[in-house]
């Protein structure tokens, strides 16, 4: 075995087969460097130097073949038998199957490595918004626009880790260095430009910039018909990869496919919908994005991007109202947008937001699946999958895909607010301070982190932090969730009045929340004179309430608050069916055996009571809140009660 190894190393020295190889290998490194400056310049396809990548490897075995047979001489290319004239050791015949046969293991395996083991380092790009310099600053929704469009694209290529757009604009308008802006969001380059639109045309400077050091890696002046804005975008998009030495696969190319419109009134519609689709939901704003993706679908109705505009607006509606009308809009409009784009990672992951919504959960689960098959670096849909995961009962794989949101992009505040969402409602208030405190530093004047982050140091017992949390959201902005938060701190003081107040608050800025309705009854319902106000209250939360139920039958907090409000108006037997069927479907859910105590409370079974709050405090509910609930008032004395107020959670 060992000879037929010397003779075979021995006929290749002697046929200068390892020269020949050598010299190839320089020769297709030269060629790959020469192409690499050359191909920019030239009217190629974008795919040639993947091309040529393919050649050259192809050409290796091939170069050994024809080495093993022939050799160059002063006379020229002729047979090695000629030159050397001697009988060959080893036929050729074997010589090409040893060759092929090396050629198709080797490839295999790096196949093989490539797929399972080598995860390429990805890159971490920022797109900032783009500056308008137009002379008409109404134009402000455009160059906002084009920035997420070009953003999307980037995302799209599936190449990158890309900062969330909802991230880099908290940025427009600052004057930062750039070294400073990618310390802050954990980019290594930033892109940055301009955009100035003029009669019927359009002028874009884009720049690439490294965050290390500042310096510029890449940038371009576009002049161009306004017409030609997907073009614009799409060699934006191309030019960020071969800048940054990413060759795009096949699969990237495709997603860079147009999906515009060529009709500039139909995209103007659209940005416009996209600038009200920017800003906090409210039912102004949705109106105005619906009216305008109208228009650009009258316009245009295989503009795909509108659609998939349009199924994120009755998306956004169907969470505020949870109207069932509005959830058949929104999964027929992200259907349509998917038979237009298959490939779109974002519509996958918006009806996947929209199946979890409704308690479709392995319908959520498919669809978040797919979205990650194209492009497994969007945080949204780790946090998508972890809510999903978490409505069932499925806690260590809800973490998991937290903790990968976070890893996809460290700077998105969202990814943070979800994890610290998921500990509290794990009754891990302190650990989930932690995080709301980070999403507090991600999120600059964000009344919602610093709402968050008082409910976790209230339920923590960390009461003093709490309340200059909440001081601190209500004075950035008066939000439902600071007015809510504070009414329930006032209610478990016994000021049942500032309480209410409180709630009404609350109530009068998310009028369809079936929650702050309910509060707002048991806040009334310990005030004076205002029982009717009460059951008024009670019966428009249960109505709304019912309303959830609807569209996710498996809603097992809405479950068990609508058995506690039907408790507080005499509808005890539909009250204690609810109430069990929420504690079939959540066993281990501590406002579920809280909610059910409520209700013996008002029965009367006050053994009942009793083990349902002990069953309670097992689960993590706070202790310390038992003692001030004004609903156990006749249990002060119980010997019970009081072992209860005397625990901790573990």
């Amino acid at each position: 075995m060992m000879r037929r190894v010397s003779d075979l190393f021995e006929e290749l020295r002697s046929r200068s087969v390892f020269r020949a190889l050598v010299a190839y290998s320089v020769a297709s490194w030269m060629l790959l460097q020469v192409a690499d400056v050359t191909f920019d310049r030239l009217p190629l396809p974008d795919n040639a130097m993947t091309v040529l990548i393919v050649l050259v490897a192809v050409g290796f075995p091939v170069a050994a073949i024809l080495a093993w047979g022939y050799e160059f001489t002063v006379q020229g290319i002729v047979r090695h038998e000629k030159t050397s004239g001697g009988a060959p050791r080893m036929p050729f015949i074997l010589y090409v199957g040893i060759v092929a046969v090396v050629a198709l293991v080797t490839g295999s395996l790096l196949y093989f490595l490539s797929q399972n083991y080598w995860e390429p380092s990805r890159r971490s790009i920022a797109v900032l918004p783009f500056t308008n310099t137009s002379d008409d600053a109404d134009t402000d929704y455009f160059s906002d626009g084009l920035t997420e469009e070009i953003q999307s694209l980037i995302v799209r290529l599936n190449e990158f880790r890309v900062v969330a757009l909802s991230t880099t604009s908290q940025l427009k308008g600052t004057v930062t260095d750039v070294a400073s802006i990618a310390n802050r969001l954990g980019a290594e380059v930033v892109l940055t430009g301009s955009v100035r639109r003029y009669q019927n045309k359009i002028a874009v400077t884009a720049r690439l910039i490294d965050g290390g050091d500042g310096g510029e890696l890449w940038s371009e002046n576009y002049d161009r018909q306004l017409s030609d804005i997907y073009t614009i975008q799409e060699d934006i998009a191309r030019r960020v990869a071969r800048a940054l030495h990413v060759v795009l696969p096949v699969s990237s190319e495709r997603r860079l496919k147009n999906l515009g419109t060529r009709n500039i009134d139909a995209y103007d519609s659209y940005l416009r919908a996209l600038d009200y689709l920017r800003q906090p939901p409210d039912e102004t704003t949705l109106l105005l994005a619906e009216e305008f993706l109208r228009q650009a679908l009258a316009i245009d109705p295989g503009f795909a991007k509108a659609h998939a505009a349009m199924c994120k607006k009755h998306l956004a509606g169907y969470r505020l109202s949870h109207d069932p009308v509005r959830f058949g809009a929104a999964e027929q409009a992200c259907q349509r947008a998917l038979e237009i784009d298959e490939d779109s990672a974002e519509m996958h992951f918006a009806l996947g937001d929209l199946y979890q919504a409704s308690g479709k959960n392995e319908n959520a689960i498919h669809e978040y699946e797919e979205a990650l098959k194209d492009n497994s670096n969007i945080a949204d849909i780790y946090i998508g999958m972890a809510m999903t995961y978490s409505a069932q009962q499925r806690v260590e794989e809800a973490e998991a895909n937290l903790r990968l949101a976070i890893e996809a992009d460290v700077s998105y505040w969202a990814s943070f607010n979800a994890m610290g969402n998921f500990l509290f409602n794990q009754s891990r208030f302190l650990e989930a301070a932690e995080f709301y405190q980070m999403f507090v530093s991600r999120a600059d004047d964000d009344a919602r982190a610093l709402n968050n982050l008082g409910a976790a140091y209230y339920l923590a017992g960390e009461f003093r932090r709490a309340a200059e949390a909440w001081d601190e959201s209500l004075a950035i902005k008066p939000t439902r969730g600071a007015y809510a938060n504070t009414g329930s701190m006032y209610f478990y003081l016994g000021e049942f009045d500032k309480a209410a107040d409180r709630y009404a608050y609350a109530a009068n800025l998310a009028p369809n929340d079936y929650q702050l309705w309910g509060n707002l009854g048991d806040a009334y319902s310990y005030s004076s004179d205002m029982q009717r106000a009460a059951q008024a209250a009670y019966l428009r939360a249960i109505r709304l309430g019912e309303q959830k139920l609807a569209i996710n039958d498996g809603d097992v907090a809405a479950i068990s608050d609508v058995a506690y409000y039907n408790s507080r108006v005499g509808n005890y037997k539909k009250a204690t069916a609810m109430s069990d069927q929420a504690a079939s479907l959540a066993p281990n859910d501590m406002y579920v055996h809280y909610n059910a105590a409520l209700i013996h409370m008002q029965l009367g079974n006050i053994d009942e009571v009793l083990s349902s709050l002990e069953r309670a405090v097992e689960l993590q509910y706070q202790p310390e809140l038992l003692s001030l609930d004004p609903a156990f008032d006749k249990l002060r004395d119980e010997e019970r009660f009081k072992r209860l107020g005397s625990k901790k959670p573990e």
